[in-house]
């Protein structure tokens, strides 16, 4: 493997092409003020959440080397419950981009986007996030190194990875010794369609947590005393994608699989007085299967100052075979967009995010949960020439 990657690295510089001009540096900024009301079956009056808040504040700084050499930084400083000054920042990403001798080829190393479904390229048309995202499959970004590039003749884009598979927001020792691996191949065999698949799988994940004693807990039944180091292992995920677009109308859609097995590390207890009669740590496993589908009809309108859309998604999950109501849900809602101002290519400059989304849950006798999102979305990025003097 070391050998792989250092013949990859010394093969990149005899080729060309990534993104800025040679000495050109991009900063840019990423800012969402959001205001969030949250209710039960329309109780906008009574909510359980009302907040003004900053969802994202993306700093981003790149620099273009040379023609087969680049790299970025971006972090994120955001509002946040975990600190008493009200926001926190995390990074989101940082990495090397590495030209291939296959043209427009590249390796990339570092924190960088994860190439499952439709999180890499969510554009955030509807302010929330992916289907992946939000269930919790997988994160944005991860660290990890992959190959990426686009196909011939414009016929799609493909990617290959090896990520740690927890997420940008874990590291050190919460990242664990089982490698995720990642594959995503997208096609555009004609004009205005996108067809692709993604899948990532990997022997164990978020496990290697403390082995404390004293920060389990005794089991319901007071049998087992439950360990705080249990674990994901035989993880596999699968991600249809499709996106059809005709003239102002598009439709784009995923559908995911999501599989698993948790394990759990536990002592036997004594049922009378819950202290643990048998020191041997043991293991018990716990199988769990999830699925579900995102629809999301976009439609443009004034020269796309305005976007109207709507969203339709539906999630469901099994524990050994058996639903559980609590955790699958239906959601489906609508919004529009107004463009103040874009930036080059179309990217969002200065806009205004309307949208609603209900939420239901399968268990019986729930309540629907109503969101409301009302965001100011504001983006810009300036190139600097000989960023770095000569």
């Amino acid at each position: 493997m070391q050998k792989a990657l250092v013949f990859v690295a010394l093969a990149s510089v005899v080729t060309a092409g990534l993104a800025l001009d040679p000495k050109q540096a991009e900063l840019e900024h990423n800012g969402w003020f959001r205001y969030t009301n949250q209710s039960a079956s329309f109780g906008i009056t009574d909510p359980s959440v009302s907040r003004f808040a900053l969802e994202r504040g993306y700093i981003r700084m790149s620099y273009q080397w040379s023609s087969f050499f680049f790299t970025k930084f971006t972090l994120d400083i955001h509002s946040s419950d975990k600190y008493p000054e009200g926001a926190t920042v995390r990074l989101k990403e940082g990495y090397a981009d590495m030209a291939l001798p296959l043209q427009d080829f590249k390796f990339t190393a570092g924190l960088q986007k994860h190439y499952f479904g439709l999180g890499y390229s969510w554009d955030y048309t509807h302010p929330d996030k992916s289907l992946a995202d939000a269930q919790g499959v997988c994160a944005s970004a991860d660290y990890g190194a992959t190959v990426n590039g686009y196909l011939p003749s414009g016929l799609g884009e493909v990617q290959l990875g090896v990520y740690n598979g927890e997420g940008y927001k874990y590291a050190g020792k919460y990242a664990n010794t089982s490698p995720e691996l990642l594959a995503n191949l997208r096609m555009t065999p004609l004009a205005g369609v996108m067809v692709g698949v993604s899948a990532f799988t990997n022997a164990k994940d978020n496990s290697a947590y403390k082995n404390d004693v004293s920060a389990g807990k005794l089991s319901p039944d007071r049998k087992k005393w439950l360990l705080p180091d249990t674990g994901n292992i035989s993880r596999l995920g699968i991600a249809p994608v499709l996106k059809l677009t005709y003239g102002p109308v598009s439709l784009t859609g995923e559908y995911i699989v999501h599989n698993y097995t948790r394990e759990y590390g536990y002592y036997t207890a004594d049922s009378a007085s819950g202290e643990i009669s048998d020191p041997t740590r043991k293991v018990s496993e716990k199988k769990y299967a999830q699925s579900g589908f995102d629809l999301l009809p976009v439609v443009a309108l004034a020269k796309r100052k305005v976007e109207l859309y709507g969203r339709f998604s539906m999630w469901e999950r099994k524990e050994d075979g058996t639903r559980n109501d609590a955790k699958s849900l239906t959601r489906y809602g609508a919004g529009v967009n107004y463009h103040l101002q874009r930036r080059a290519k179309g990217k969002p400059g200065l806009e205004f995010q309307l949208a609603w989304v209900r939420q239901q849950s399968k268990a019986e006798g729930s309540d629907p949960v109503d969101t409301f999102m009302a965001q100011f979305r504001f983006e810009w990025s300036q190139i600097i020439t000989e960023f770095i003097p000569q």
